[in-house]
C-alpha cells in the first residue's frame, strides 16, 4: 500500500526508486555507444555522464517533493527525463512531417501532462511499474555500457602506429614553418560551377595573387576524411587489406580513425628535423587532438560529443534550428564558436618559435550551415527557403573570406620567414542520394556527376622561393603527392611522385576494398 501524499518525509530512498539515475545515464551511454568508433578516448563521456546523473538526482528529489513519496516521485522524474532527453530524437524522426517545432512541443506537453496525472493519482500498479521500468533501464544501460567497454578493451590496433621518418636533410632553404590546413568538403571549381551554380574563380585568383599554385582539376584520393588525411600524411596509398583486417564488423571506419591517430611519416619526419608538431584541434574527435603532437591547441576535449548529446535534448530549442530530419551533431552554439576560435588559433601559431609544423582540420564548408555569407547565423525561416546547395555556397563564401584573412596573417612575415602552406580539402560534398542511404550507398554504381561532386576538391600550395610546378605540382595533383613535393624541394628527399589516382570504397561495410576510379580528360572526378 502506498503512503499518503506528504507522509514519510524522512523515509529512506527505496532502491527501486533510483531508476531516474538510470534514465539520466541511458541517453549518454546510448549516444556514446553509437559513436564510440569516432572517439579517441573515453574522456568525452565522463562530464556529460556525471552532469546527467546530477540532473537525474535533482529530478528524483523534485519528484519526491511534488508527489509526497519516492515511488511516484521517481516515476514523475523518469517521465520528465525521458521527454527531455528524447526531444531532439523525436524532432529528427518527425520534424519533416510536423514542419515546425511548436507542434512537437505541444505534443510533448500533452503527453507529459497526461502521464503525470496518471502517476499522481497512483494505485496498486505503481510498485509493479517501478520494477518494470527499473528492469528495462538496467538492461538498456548494461547493453550500452558493455558495447563501450568491449570496444575500448579490444583496443585500437593501428596499421602504422610508429612510422619511421624518411631519410631527409635540411637543405639550403632551411626549415620554414609548414602549415597543413584542411577544409572539410571543400568542392572543386568544376563541381561548384556545374552543380552549385557558383563561380569560385575570384577566390582561386586571390590565392594565386598571394603566391599559391592551384590544381585546377584536383581530386581526393579517398572517400572519407580519415582515409584521405592518413594517405596525405603518409605520402603513400593505403593498405586496404591491412585496414580491413583491423576493422570491426559494423564499425569498419574505426580502423581508419586508429590509423589517423598514429605517428604518420610526415609529422614523424619533420619532428626528426627539429620541427615542433603543433596540432590545432578541430571540432571532430579524431582530429581534435593527436597523441604524437608536441603541442595541442584548442582541442575539442569532447565538445562534439557534448554537442551531439545536447542536440538530442529539449535544450536543442536554444540552439540554431535545424532543418527537419537533418542529422547533424555539431549544431549546438559551441560549433560556430569553436570554428571561429580555430582560425584565430592557427594565426596565433605564427608567434611560436620555429620551426613548426602546424596541422588543422576545419569543419567548414562542411555542414551544419551555421554561417551565412556575412558570418551571421541563418534563421529557421531563412533556411527553410534555401536549398542545400544555396546553404553550402553561403557558408563557402564566408569560409573563403576567413581563409584569406588567415593566409594574409600567416604571410605577413619577413621574406626569409615565408612559410610553406598547403591548403586543401579532404573530400568533396556528398551527393544527395548518399544522404538517403549512407551505409549501403553503392559507390561503384555512382553516376559521373556524383563522383565529381564527392572527389573534386580544392588543392593549393605556397612554396616560398620555389615554383610549385618545378616541384612537380600540376593541375591534377592529388593530396597523396603533396608532401612528396615538399620533402623533395626543401629537404633533399628523393621521392618519386605517385600516380594521381583516386579510389572508391564500394560502401561502408567494404570501406577498404578500394576500387580505382577511371578519370576522364574532362575534369572533376
Amino acid at each position: 500500500m502506498l503512503p499518503a501524499r506528504g507522509s514519510g518525509g524522512h523515509s529512506p530512498i527505496p532502491p527501486l526508486a533510483l531508476h531516474p539515475l538510470l534514465a539520466a545515464a541511458y541517453p549518454v551511454l546510448f549516444l556514446f555507444a553509437q559513436n564510440v568508433a569516432e572517439q579517441v578516448t573515453l574522456q568525452p563521456l565522463w562530464i556529460p555522464l556525471v552532469a546527467s546523473l546530477g540532473a537525474g538526482a535533482a529530478a528524483l528529489l523534485l519528484g519526491r517533493a511534488l508527489a509526497g513519496d519516492w515511488l511516484r516521485g521517481a516515476l514523475l522524474a523518469t517521465i520528465a527525463l525521458a521527454l527531455f532527453f528524447s526531444f531532439g530524437h523525436a524532432w529528427n524522426a518527425l520534424g519533416e512531417l510536423l514542419g515546425q517545432r511548436r507542434w512537437l512541443i505541444a505534443a510533448y506537453l500533452a503527453i507529459g501532462s497526461a502521464l503525470a496525472i496518471v502517476v499522481w493519482r497512483g494505485g496498486r500498479w505503481v510498485p509493479a511499474a517501478t520494477r518494470g521500468v527499473t528492469f528495462v533501464l538496467v538492461v538498456a544501460c548494461a547493453i550500452n555500457a558493455w558495447s563501450i567497454a568491449s570496444f575500448t578493451l579490444a583496443g585500437r590496433r593501428a596499421v602504422a602506429s610508429d612510422a619511421a621518418p624518411i631519410q631527409v636533410a635540411v637543405g639550403e632553404r632551411g626549415r620554414p614553418d609548414i602549415y597543413f590546413l584542411v577544409m572539410d568538403r571543400y568542392a572543386g571549381a568544376d563541381t561548384l560551377r556545374t552543380q552549385y551554380g557558383y563561380d569560385n574563380a575570384p577566390f582561386l585568383d586571390a590565392l594565386r595573387a598571394r603566391g599559391f599554385a592551384v590544381a585546377e582539376d584536383a581530386s581526393a584520393n579517398y572517400l572519407k576524411t580519415a582515409l584521405s588525411l592518413s594517405s596525405t600524411l603518409s605520402m603513400d596509398f593505403l593498405d586496404g587489406p591491412a585496414l580491413a583486417a583491423n576493422a570491426e564488423d559494423g564499425r569498419e571506419v574505426a580502423a581508419a580513425y586508429a590509423l589517423l591517430q598514429s605517428h604518420l611519416p610526415v609529422p614523424a619526419t619533420l619532428q626528426s628535423l627539429g620541427y615542433e608538431y603543433v596540432h590545432v584541434g578541430s571540432y571532430w574527435e579524431p582530429t581534435g587532438t593527436n597523441p604524437y603532437a608536441d603541442r595541442v591547441i584548442g582541442s575539442a576535449r569532447g565538445d562534439q560529443f557534448s554537442s551531439a548529446l545536447l542536440s538530442t535534448t529539449a535544450l536543442s530549442l536554444l540552439s540554431p534550428p535545424l532543418e527537419p530530419g537533418e542529422r547533424t551533431i555539431e549544431a549546438w552554439g559551441t560549433g560556430k564558436e569553436f570554428t571561429l576560435r580555430q582560425f584565430e588559433h592557427v594565426i596565433e601559431t605564427r608567434n611560436l618559435d620555429g620551426p613548426t609544423f602546424v596541422f588543422s582540420h576545419f569543419l567548414v564548408p562542411h555542414p551544419p550551415y551555421y554561417f551565412d555569407a556575412d558570418g551571421s547565423t541563418p534563421t529557421e525561416e531563412e533556411r527553410a527557403q534555401r536549398s542545400e546547395e544555396e546553404e553550402y555556397v553561403r557558408q563557402l563564401e564566408w569560409t573563403n573570406g576567413r581563409i584569406l584573412d588567415m593566409l594574409d596573417a600567416l604571410l605577413d612575415v619577413p621574406d626569409d620567414r615565408q612559410p610553406i602552406i598547403v591548403l586543401a580539402a579532404d573530400e568533396g560534398p556528398f551527393p544527395d542520394a548518399f544522404a538517403a542511404d549512407e551505409r549501403d550507398f553503392d559507390w561503384t554504381r555512382a553516376s559521373p556527376s556524383q563522383i565529381e561532386r564527392k572527389y573534386g576538391i580544392l588543392n593549393a600550395m605556397h612554396l616560398p622561393g620555389i615554383d610549385p610546378a618545378d616541384a612537380g605540382f600540376n593541375d591534377r595533383s592529388t593530396p597523396v603527392n603533396t608532401f612528396r613535393y615538399v620533402m623533395n624541394a626543401f629537404f633533399d628527399a628523393d621521392l618519386d611522385p605517385l600516380p594521381d589516382v583516386s579510389f572508391l570504397s564500394p560502401d561502408y561495410a567494404h570501406l577498404y576494398d578500394f576500387v580505382e576510379i577511371e578519370r576522364t580528360d574532362g575534369g572533376g572526378g
